[in-house]
């Protein structure tokens, strides 16, 4: 019957945990000795939650097949340094080091077995490498397995290691050192010293005092008068190590040593004091310098410096020379300066804007050709982003520039940029690299021109072409322009009609197209001037036959005249062609004539004889025609070379004559422009006065000549009625405006100036004016700009900066509340008990409230008591250390409870009523230990009168944790600011101490037995892998002693599971009784128990385990007065290492002596051994 409630009573409670582990219970009701208690496992699963979120340790599960990371909590983000977003389906192994992925899969494979842990090394997202502790776990989760990694950082342990490697280093070093090294202690004992003081001072000079033992007289220094040489030697005095360790050092002292065996040695001396960071520590450290053989050698050099002294002299007169010579060259430099400034001033003055940028394209320069060019000024450009003030669209393209320059050092083109007035203007720009000393770049210099006008002028030159075009057109021969590179730029009529190309289609094409280049090599031994090989051509003075190319493909024989034109933008060559096809067939006709003649001549030689008179004839009418042809050749000639001139005279003419017009164009619009600009184009008001002088010449007024559409606006008059007015008749006398002094002061001192000024006149509508006054060469200009609206700013803007300070200091506030509340959470949250977390308490709330006296009192485990854990100020003597949740507002309303007077009704029971009261420690009587006030243990005669006082209770999950109380000796400390803040702080303590609490139960669940309060299974396993590398380091051995109770089943058939927990209950207390402070007491499983015995023999092991079997068998157990009869133990026992090296090779080991003793008839105690060979 009893097996049959112990299998039910099993199959329960494997059915809850099932439900409580796929979250199908939401609470659970337990009945014991005490009544039912209710645990809400929703509240205890999203604290458990909270806690992994917090806790100092990286956590996170991953899937046992891709390692991809499932959750992962904040601190696990912050050591790979990836937002927690971006974690949640990566890959684990992403962040582990390639050299320790080998060991991640296998402690991945041991896992699989039970738990793996090691020491392996993570990679940030920023490349930094985290040493980790890595422990593996696997759970299985609705059928489904799942990875559980805790990882611990061991950067602070690594770093600890290395200070404790460079300690170690020290000290050798200290031992390897050539000086003689001495720390005294700050009684002037000697703790330390180097092997080399030892060698030279003596081999017992630890703990010995130093004066006695070390005596150092001190020499006289080389560089000190006298007086002072004089009396040290007549004193004789000696080092004392005093007057160091108070902090008085030496530093570079010559002393003289004796030692025993009458020696002498000279130690060059060094002390200072010592003292460790955070430690009383005080002492000081000497160094004694073997500068014997030094000295020696200085005796020697003392001769040499004789004789180099006398050679110094000689040398003196010559120096004197030189001095004279160097002092001509510093003449020479500072006039070298003076130019050098010179030219700074005649740079400035350069109408090329001349600019400096660091590399993030700040203005360090700014002359005043920049400041024409753009129009700011030398302080509102100076320090501004370059970028920025001219408001470049596209910053991209300079970005490009700026890289060129940085990589080849300059950089030259066209930039097209806007001034002040929002202009466009057209620059020509040249960059150049400033760099150090060490050749690091550090500035750019630009140097920007205005071209704008030259660009207008060459587009004038362009239309003037094109309108030139128009003209060449009409010319019958091939008018053609060319560039430097040889492309075509101009194509006539009578050049298509030529070649038989249309313009557009030659245009940009190369000019070689056009004549045969067999020409250019033929002729140029006789024209140097032709030069093929870079395709330029210069100035031809005469017409040259060249082969012309038509379409077509056919060629035809051309003269051809070149003429050159340099402008700003490069060379334009003019080509000038004229088909001569007509002319050679006219030449090659007379040719054929003239051989046929010849042939005719030689067939009528042989008639010569015979016909004289006839062949006379003949050749007389020869030599007319060649005359006549001759003549004919040379008058074409003429005519052509007449014609040629007086058409490249018109083009030149024209070209001269459109330059001139299109800058005389541009001048008179540039200046109208420019005039009209300044007037009708400005957005303040503008004068133009004009001086007016009497018969004598005699400046009397300033006369209205001018004044644009703002000016009109200001006076609220028409132009038309205010031009050729004086000066009070335009600005009322009133006025400040129409003051006639100030004007005809300016103008005649040809000083400006600039003012504001407060306008009362009521036909003006502003009422705050910045005027300035421009003097001319026959007047003044005067420009008005209304300030109202920038005063009227200026006061809102010195209001908005006061409520800005205030809003400011209220921010800094809540941000020193904030710092103090995170910095209270991370030692919170450190702490690793409730105990602690009350022990810093005090320290960590006093800063919060430093004008204010305050308490911490935390409800006890039964609910029924308050107790104080924390105190500062005088809370002590106005509030009971211990009281009933009944005696405080706040407990029973569940909210902050202010009181503004002691004298309220409304105060709480524990703050005393009157201004002194007997303290009682122990109010209420109750068997809990109220343990003692955590500051003050005596309380004065009398406390002082409290005028005000907050409780804030403290709440997490709808549970009352405890109270926060705080009280002020005057009225209005406790202000609302206060009180918030103190609402802050109770929720903060609030949710740490719940999550303490949590994380002690969780621990201790995780790690205890319920029935027995010993170790678990889980932590025996864990404990016994640590110590077994422990005993591994240290060398020693280690004990394992398996227990299982005898016929424990007969307890459970016959006293039912009651009678079975005593008898383990009882059991697990002998253990407890009988293990030492390093001894670890789990409860294997069932009826087994295992301990481990660290840094014990053998011997020891088996006398351990037979007391405590004999223990157990002396035990009379009774369970509802009745005897459950004599217990009795089977032991097995087995050692490291010499039953094996690892955990699970030691625990089989034990297991099998523990089945051997079983064997033998129980209530034994059996050592594993050779002989159990077969068990294993």
């Amino acid at each position: 019957m009893w097996v049959q409630d112990l299998r039910y009573q099993l199959e329960i409670a494997k059915e809850t945990l099932r439900a409580i582990g796929n979250g199908e219970v939401d609470a659970l009701v337990i009945a014991g000795l005490e009544g039912e208690q209710v645990y809400t496992l929703q509240g205890a699963d999203s604290s458990y939650r909270m806690l992994v979120e917090e806790m100092k340790e990286g956590a996170a599960t991953i899937t046992t097949d891709s390692t991809l990371l499932l959750y992962c909590n904040k601190r696990l983000a912050s050591l790979v340094k990836t937002p927690l977003k971006n974690l949640i389906g990566t890959d684990f192994k992403e962040f582990i080091s390639p050299s320790d992925l080998t060991l991640f899969e296998s402690l991945s494979q041991k896992a699989n077995l039970g738990s793996g842990k090691a020491e392996l090394t993570l990679i940030a997202r920023d490349g930094t490498e985290v040493p980790v502790y890595l422990s593996i776990n696997i759970l299985n989760q609705k059928g489904v397995e799942v990875g559980c990694l805790i990882i611990t950082d061991l950067s602070e342990q690594k770093r600890d290691e290395d200070i404790v490697a460079q300690e170690r280093l020290t000290r050798l070093l200290l031992e390897q050192a050539a000086e003689s090294i001495i720390v005294c202690d700050h009684q002037g004992k000697i703790i330390r010293a180097s092997q080399e003081a030892q060698r030279i001072l003596g081999a017992n000079l630890l703990l010995s005092d130093f004066d006695d033992l070390i005596k150092l007289e001190l020499l006289p220094q080389q560089n000190c008068g006298h007086s002072l040489r004089k009396k040290e030697k007549s004193s004789n005095s000696i080092f004392s190590i005093a007057p160091v360790i108070n902090g008085h050092p030496y530093k570079g002292r010559e002393v003289l040593f004796i030692r025993k065996d009458g020696e002498k040695i000279n130690f060059l001396l060094s002390a200072s004091p010592l003292s460790k960071p955070h430690s009383v520590f005080k002492g000081c450290v000497v160094i004694l310098t073997n500068i014997t053989e030094r000295k020696w050698s200085e005796e020697s050099l003392k001769k040499i410096n004789e004789e180099l002294e006398i050679k110094v002299s000689e040398r003196t007169a010559e120096l004197e020379s030189l001095n004279s010579r160097l002092k001509q060259e510093l003449v020479e430099q500072a006039r070298t300066q003076q130019i050098l400034q010179d030219q700074a001033q005649l740079l400035d003055l350069a109408n090329d804007g001349i600019i400096a940028i660091d590399l993030n394209d700040h203005i360090n320069y700014w002359n005043q050709g920049a400041e024409k060019l753009y129009g700011y000024s030398k302080s509102e450009a100076l320090g501004n982003n370059l970028v920025k003030l001219l408001k470049i669209p596209s910053p991209q393209s300079l970005e490009k520039i700026k890289q060129e320059v940085l990589q080849k050092g300059n950089w030259e083109g066209e930039l097209i940029q806007t001034n002040q007035q929002g202009n466009t203007v057209i620059i020509h720009s040249s960059w150049s690299l400033k760099k150090d000393s060490e050749g690091n770049p550090i500035a750019i210099l630009k140097i920007n021109r205005d071209i704008t006008k030259a660009k207008q002028a060459e587009q004038a030159i362009i239309d003037s072409g094109l309108r030139l075009a128009g003209i060449l057109d009409m010319a019958q021969d091939a008018i053609i322009s060319i560039n430097e590179q040889q492309q075509i730029t101009l194509f006539n009529q009578g050049a298509e009609k030529i070649f038989g190309y249309r313009a557009n289609e030659i245009l940009k094409r190369p000019f070689s197209l056009l004549i045969s280049e067999f020409s250019f090599q033929k002729d140029c031994q006789y024209h140097p001037e032709l030069l093929p090989e870079n395709r330029l051509i210069q100035d031809i003075g005469e017409y040259q036959e060249v082969t012309g190319y038509r379409k077509d493909g056919t060629e035809f024989p051309a003269e051809v005249s070149i003429s050159r034109l340099s402008l700003e933008a490069g060379k334009i060559l003019t080509v000038f062609m004229r088909d001569i096809s007509d002319r050679k067939r006219v030449e090659i006709a007379i040719q054929k004539a003239q051989e046929d003649l010849e042939i005719k001549v030689q067939e009528r030689t042989m008639q010569l004889a015979t016909s004289n008179d006839e062949l006379v004839r003949e050749i007389a009418e020869r030599k007319l025609l060649e005359n006549q042809l001759h003549e004919v050749n040379e008058e074409l000639e003429q005519r052509v070379e007449q014609r040629t001139n007086e058409l490249a005279k018109a083009i030149n003419d024209l070209k001269q004559e459109a330059i001139e017009r299109q800058k005389t164009t541009l001048a008179l619009q540039e200046s109208e422009a420019r005039f009209r600009a300044a007037i009708d184009g400005s957005l303040d008001a503008f004068f133009l006065l004009q001086s007016y002088r009497d018969a004598e010449g005699k400046l009397t007024n300033f006369v209205l000549v001018d004044m644009n559409s703002k000016a009109e606006e200001l006076l609220s008059q028409n132009k038309d009625n205010l031009l050729g007015k004086e000066l009070n008749d335009v600005f009322y006398q009133e006025s400040n405006l129409g003051y006639f002094d100030h004007y005809l002061r300016a103008f005649r001192t040809r000083k400006g100036f600039e003012e504001e000024l407060e306008v009362s006149n009521p036909n003006i509508k502003a009422k705050w004016l910045q005027i300035q006054v421009v003097p001319l060469d026959d007047g003044i200009a005067l420009t008005c700009r209304d300030i109202t609206e920038r005063k009227k700013n200026e006061e809102a803007a010195q209001q908005a900066n006061q409520n800005l300070t205030r809003w400011v200091n209220d921010l800094e506030q809540r941000n020193r509340e904030t710092m103090l509340l995170g910095q209270m959470s991370e030692f919170l949250q450190a702490c690793n008990s409730t105990e602690e977390a009350y022990q810093v308490m005090n320290d960590l709330l006093k800063p919060f409230f430093p004008k204010i006296s305050g308490g911490l009192f935390v409800a006890r485990n039964s609910k029924n008591l308050v107790e104080m854990v924390a105190i500062w100020g005088d809370l002590q003597g106005i509030s009971d250390a211990v009281f009933s949740p009944q005696d405080c507002w706040a407990l029973r309303r569940g909210r902050s409870h202010f009181v503004p007077a002691t004298t309220s009704n409304l105060l709480c029971k524990h703050i005393h009523q009157k201004n002194y009261r007997q303290y009682q420690l122990n109010s209420n009587n109750s068997s809990e230990i109220i343990p003692k006030p955590p500051e003050k243990n005596k309380l004065p005669a009398t406390y002082p009168v409290m005028v005000e006082h907050l409780c804030v209770p403290m709440i997490a999950q709808g549970d009352a944790l405890g109270l926060l109380c705080l009280a002020s000796e005057e009225s209005g400390q406790i202000s609302e600011d206060q009180q918030r803040l103190a609402t802050a702080v109770a929720e903060h303590i609030a949710l740490a101490l719940a999550n303490l609490k949590l994380r002690e139960a969780l621990e201790y669940q995780s790690i205890r037995d319920g029935l027995t309060g010993l170790y678990n299974r889980r932590y025996l396993e864990e404990s016994l892998e640590r110590e077994i590398n422990r005993a591994q380091r240290q060398k020693f051995g280690l004990g394992i002693i398996m227990i299982d109770i005898d016929h424990f089943k007969n307890y459970n058939d016959t006293f039912g599971h009651n009678g079975g927990d005593i008898v383990l209950q009882q059991l697990g207390n002998i253990l407890q009784k009988n293990v030492r402070g390093s001894d670890i007491a789990c409860r294997y499983g069932g009826e087994e128990f295992t301990l481990i015995l660290p840094e014990i023999s053998l011997e020891f092991v088996k006398e351990r385990a037979e007391q405590i079997r004999v223990e157990v068998q002396e035990l009379k157990p009774k369970h509802r007065d009745q005897d459950l009869g004599q217990i009795t133990l089977s032991l097995g026992i087995s050692m490291f290492p010499n039953q094996g090296l690892t955990g699970e090779s030691i625990m089989r080991a034990a297991d099998t002596a523990l089945y051997q003793a079983k064997e033998e008839g129980r209530n034994r105690v059996c050592v594993f051994g050779s002989n159990f060979d077969h068990y294993t």
